[in-house]
């Protein structure tokens, strides 16, 4: 079982670090500013000139908050993206070792919001989310200190209409991230659905469907709209509550000082500081509805992390291996040799062989080796975009020279490949798209070849539709010494029970 990336690493602790360090000297700048601000008015209220020292701790104070500003901001967002860097690597590991059975029941465009709008929740969360919450967590009771520092009733006025603000404000939070949690449903049912129907947009068009998908979309669009209101609608009540606070507590320092003894500097100087405090709070509103958007991006990543997944890492024998297997199913492939899987479960025993699918009534061992390099090739043709040469060379330690990559791709008759234009070169779609079944067959084939596989187990739709596969099988063995298990007929039963040999 999987777990979500530590936040606490080698170079993150560094950006931590960085964040938390800018924001103590933030705080001394700050400190330096509102006593320098106060001697700057004392001046000016007995018209005398501004000391030369004031004007430079004004200057220096100022110049040394904005480099902390640009240092943290900048640092922050190293931290937000290496984060999602490892949390996009522990997310596709998990995807690529999960059961080939239970990776086709998920939607594909499921999957694929979890390196969009998980990752997105992730960086926002940790590259100014949390920086801005350890930035306020040292400025506010630093920014604080100043101000009672300054004048102690002046600073009690103005703490008490904030501290009624954030109360507020922790009432008007307190569900804002099932807002985000419906907000996100309605926004990944709306990607999925089109994620899934662009491919076939033509093919629905044909179908008449295009009006019916367009009003479907349009209520998708108004529910989200609706949701995207409330949740914005909640995080600015946050701000305009804390607005409201900090007006308040700025009146409140102007009445205690109107009826007390506190000089017009020092009134000046606790204003400024409370603009100070007012920054962080300001910030931290904005960090409750980045880290309610990541709680609940975290907790669907959680779940597809605790789902069982398979161990499917290789050691290559360099050299056929012999297959058997025990239970329910019993099996038995000579190194070398061509063993034929029939019987009403054989596709599902083939995946199982191959180490896509798991079934804990068999078990499958071979020999000295605990996993060797398998092959599979199953109804469609997996390839990614790129040359020929490279959708042939997927499974290839070391790519292999032209030549050698030519000459099995000519045994396996694909020779007009080679004689089109650009030859290796040329640009093969993703999947194999614009080929026929027939030539991804052979491409399949020749990627087995090309990559020294020891076993190769042939479980596909296209084979059954291969009028050549005797002479695809002589080539096979011909070129390859690789144990073949061939599934010859295609039955998806759950039962894996009686399987017939030949």
């Amino acid at each position: 079982m999987r777990s979500l990336p530590p936040l606490v690493t080698r170079d993150r602790t560094f950006s931590v670090v960085l964040v938390v360090s800018c924001g103590i000297v933030q705080a001394a700048a700050f400190a330096v500013a509102a006593f320098a601000t106060r001697d700057a008015f004392a001046a000016l209220h007995a018209r005398e000139p501004l000391a030369l020292g004031t004007l430079l701790e004004l200057g220096l104070a100022g110049a040394i908050a904005a480099i902390c500003l640009f240092l943290s901001r900048r640092q922050a967002e190293s931290l937000g993206q290496s984060y999602a860097i490892a949390l996009r690597r522990v997310l596709y590991k998990q995807i690529a070792s999960l059961p080939k059975a239970r990776h086709d029941q998920r939607r594909t465009g499921a999957l694929s919001l979890r390196f969009v709008g998980d990752l997105s929740a992730a960086r926002l969360w940790f590259g100014r989310g949390l920086p801005d919450t350890l930035t306020a967590v040292i400025v506010l009771p630093g920014a604080i200190g100043i101000l009672v520092s300054l004048d102690t009733g002046l600073a009690l006025a103005a703490l008490a209409p904030l501290g009624l603000s954030m109360v507020f404000m922790a009432l008007v939070a307190s569900h804002l991230e099932q807002r985000h949690r419906q907000l996100r449903k309605r926004r990944a049912s709306i990607a999925i659905s089109m994620i899934e129907r662009i491919a076939i947009a033509p093919e629905l068009d044909l179908m008449g469907r295009t009006r019916k998908e367009l009003r479907s979309l349009d209520e998708q669009g108004a529910a989200l709209q609706a949701d995207a209101i409330a949740r914005r609608g909640r995080t600015a009540a946050l701000q305009a509550i804390l607005q409201a606070g900090v007006a308040v507590s700025g009146l409140a320092i102007l009445w205690v000082a109107s009826h007390g003894a506190a000089t017009p500097a020092t009134v000046a100087a606790s204003l400024s500081v409370l603009a100070l405090v007012a920054l962080p709070l300001q910030d931290l509103a904005a960090v409750w509805d980045r880290y309610c958007a990541w709680s609940v991006a975290r907790h669907k990543a959680q779940r597809l992390l605790d789902e069982p997944t398979l161990k499917r890492s290789a050691q290559r024998a360099e050299k056929p291996v012999t297959v058997h297997l025990s239970g329910t199913a019993q099996l038995t492939a000579d190194a070398g040799t061509l063993t034929r899987l029939t019987g009403p479960n054989a596709v599902r025993l083939a995946h199982v062989i191959a180490g896509l699918d798991h079934n804990p009534t068999v078990h499958v061992d071979f020999g000295a080796h605990a996993t060797p390099h398998i092959a599979f090739i199953g109804d469609a043709h997996i390839g990614l975009q790129g040359s020929l040469r490279r959708t042939v060379t997927l499974s290839t330690r070391e790519r292999p020279d032209d030549a050698a990559i030519s000459r099995v791709l000519d045994a396996f008759g694909l020779s007009d490949l080679l004689d089109a234009p650009r030859g290796l070169d040329q640009c093969i779609a993703e999947n194999g798209k614009g080929f026929t079944a027939n030539q991804t067959l052979r491409l399949d084939l020749a990627r087995a070849v090309l990559g020294h596989a020891d076993l190769i187990v042939i479980s596909s739709l296209r084979w059954a539709g291969e009028c050549d596969q005797a002479g695809l099988l002589e080539i096979l063995q011909h070129i390859s010494p690789a144990t073949i298990i061939l599934a010859g007929e295609v039955n998806y039963s759950n039962s894996l029970e009686n399987p017939k040999v030949t």
